[in-house]
């Protein structure tokens, strides 16, 4: 097979946006162990929802039990506003205690941790009359302690279309009153669908008519099975590629008549988190200051990165323009779709090879992509498919061919857990090759990644940065950047771009795509290209995810 490898020039001025979506080093809604209420629910095995919380209220004499929530970070807290009120309004805060790590109400447990509360903060639409915007964030005095049984779940990264969780089942957890009227015990787990809201208004239009918004949605098969009094708070979960997220909080249903028990043969209506992720997520922290990682973890996780040899390429060309293209960034890598309807591959996204088993790449090459298309590969050193183009070129006076490339099966693929496919925040993700790269070969080495801080600050105000795109065909050409900070805010998870051209016509990018930055002769990767964004000032400009700050989570979730 023949390659051709080309070039096109391209200034790009690139401003850091003033976007800081929510980038913990932490790994979320992963168990470390292999509801208002739960009736006729099964009892939950110790650590299976290591994310779930109980609340206490001092009633005078003592504390009691009152709500569930969940943790979301190391100080945050998510539950129904409902759950922090009082006849009189706010309940004090020292009136609130939060336990993590529970399996068992009552009785002592060494891997339960008590904190107090610093901080309640109700929705400010909060309406207690009508239950609406029923949701509310409870901030700690001191930070919860990660352990195999306390753990934070993911927040929603799925749009917040009801569509797509519409006849999906869910779990709901909680100690709430159990069969026999009584609070469970035990924490309790109940799997419910969640239904539509024509659904729900129509089994009973007096219980939910009037409260039922687009902020909330339903869930329940109205069997006895479900949510009940001391259940709210608690979360309604999702799991995807092994990974939990939060979708509801309980927030109520329709008691017994005369009475105020729930009614299990009702729906239950939880409080819809996706459509208050804006407002959860400038209360959490921006980035964890205590790794999930220790120290020594950490250094050993950075020994799984060729440190030594990563980013040198082949040609010591200083002008970038000057460069040959053609395996001149051995790092870059073509990711490999199989169309189910054709059975045709083509190459949709590019990832960039950061040891010779795993690569970076954009999240939404892996959950954006047409349900008709299935990732199955990476090839490597490769960046032309042209059969009518010999495999080599001339460097300096001389002959240099391309060694052959290499077609590589995927094992695994890891999402940042806060992807946000609506806002494409967090947009970055983990892939592992089933085999062993060779890095032997002269167009397949890894880039850098700056785990030792080189590059916590870009060197000058107008640095050079290199980008990758495609123009006829499929070719691919890569561009040099100019990087200027147009916006004060420097600490930002997103790097805009914006192509200036100093000859030909447009480059277009390809998702995933690196942005590289070279520093004491070695090239360490900066961004993966994210989306196009009209929100710098600078029109039309390229946005990539600034790997700098996820450089903690790809070390959390590389293996050896």
């Amino acid at each position: 097979m023949g390659r051709l490898g080309r070039y096109a020039t391209a200034l790009v001025l690139l401003c850091h946006l003033l976007v800081v979506p929510l980038s913990l080093a932490q790994t979320c809604g992963k168990r470390k162990v292999a509801n208002q209420l739960i009736v006729n629910g099964i009892e939950s095995k110790e650590g299976y929802w290591p994310w779930h919380v109980t609340l206490f209220h001092n009633d005078g004499p003592s504390f009691v039990y009152a709500c569930g929530g969940t943790i979301l970070d190391h100080n945050t807290v998510l539950t129904a506003a409902h759950c922090v009120m009082t006849r009189q309004g706010l309940i004090a805060k020292e009136l609130v205690l939060v336990h993590v790590g529970r399996n068992r109400l009552r009785g002592g447990s060494n891997r339960a941790q008590e904190h107090e509360a610093f901080q309640l903060i109700v929705h400010p639409e909060y309406n207690v009359n009508r239950i609406q915007h029923d949701i509310a964030l409870i901030k700690l005095t001191t930070d919860i302690t990660y352990t195999d049984y306390i753990q934070p779940v993911c927040l929603w990264n799925r749009g917040d279309d009801l569509n797509t969780i519409e006849g999906t089942w869910g779990t709901v957890i909680g100690f709430g009153r159990d069969e026999t009227g009584n609070v469970s015990n035990t924490l309790r787990e109940a799997s419910i669908p969640v239904v539509s809201h024509i659904t729900c208004i129509e089994s009973n239009r007096n219980a939910f008519a009037y409260h039922l918004t687009s902020n909330m949605f339903c869930a329940g098969n109205r069997d006895g099975i479900g949510a009940c009094n001391g259940d709210s708070g608690g979360g309604l979960f999702f799991k995807f590629n092994d990974v939990w997220y939060i979708r509801g909080v309980v927030s109520f249903t329709k008691p017994h008549q005369n009475t105020l028990i729930c009614d299990t043969k009702e729906y239950t209506v939880f409080t819809d988190v996706a459509k208050y992720l804006k407002w959860i997520q400038p209360h959490m922290r921006a980035r964890s200051s205590q790794s999930v990682l220790s120290r020594d973890d950490r250094k050993r996780k950075i020994k799984l990165l060729p440190m030594s040899t990563c980013g040198i390429a082949p040609y010591k060309v200083t002008d970038k323009i000057l460069k040959p293209f053609l395996f001149g960034f051995p790092w870059v890598g073509q990711l490999e779709f199989i169309d189910t309807k054709t059975s045709r591959k083509m190459s949709r996204c590019q990832a960039t090879l950061i040891n010779d088993f795993y690569l970076v790449t954009s999240a939404r090459c892996i959950t954006d992509i047409d349900f008709r298309y299935t990732l199955s590969s990476v090839r490597l050193g490769e960046y032309e498919k042209n059969s009518l183009f010999p495999n080599c070129i001339m460097v300096e006076g001389r002959k240099v061919c391309l060694p052959s490339d290499q077609l590589l099966s995927i094992e695994s693929v890891t999402t940042h857990p806060y992807y946000n496919k609506e806002y494409l925040e967090n947009n970055i993700a983990l892939i592992r090759l089933r085999d062993r790269a060779d890095t032997n070969q002269s167009n397949v080495n890894p880039i850098c990644l700056a785990v030792n801080g080189e590059i916590s600050n870009l060197d000058k105000p107008f640095s050079q940065a290199f980008g990758f795109g495609s123009r006829y065909g499929g070719i691919t050409y890569g561009y040099v950047a100019e990087i200027c900070h147009c916006l004060e805010e420097e600490t930002t998870s997103q790097i805009c771009a914006k192509q200036q051209f100093s000859q030909g016509s447009y480059i277009t990018e390809t998702s995933g795509a690196p942005l590289q930055y070279t520093k004491n002769d070695k090239y360490f990767l900066l961004g993966v290209l994210s989306h196009k964004d009209s929100s710098c000032k600078l029109a039309n400009p390229e946005v990539y995810t600034n790997v700098i700050n996820y450089v903690d989570w790809i070390l959390e979730n590389i293996q050896e």
